[in-house]
């Protein structure tokens, strides 16, 4: 599916002037980063997907909760996590 640059502007809008704000946007990009680190992880080392556990994490004086995705090795740690530590 293509959306104009119009229609992705307003979707955007809709978001951040939403209840969550640009809290709630950040927060589902940083999870979507994270999704997808997941999925070449599991297509380069043959693991599976396995859920997900809560993580809060502190960034820029924002406190944010997120879904961390696992895999079913446990050997999976995304590296976003890392750079939000530092």
């Amino acid at each position: 599916m293509e959306f104009t640059h119009e229609q992705i502007s307003e979707i955007i809008s809709e978001i951040t002037n939403g209840e969550s704000g640009f809290h709630g946007l950040v927060k589902r990009g940083l999870e979507s980063l994270m999704l997808t680190e997941r999925s070449l992880h599991n297509e380069t080392l043959s693991d599976v997907s396995n859920g997900f556990r809560g993580r809060r994490v502190c960034h820029g004086g924002k406190v944010f909760e997120l879904r961390v995705p696992r895999s079913r090795n446990s050997n999976f740690y995304p590296m976003l996590l890392g750079v939000l530590k530092d």
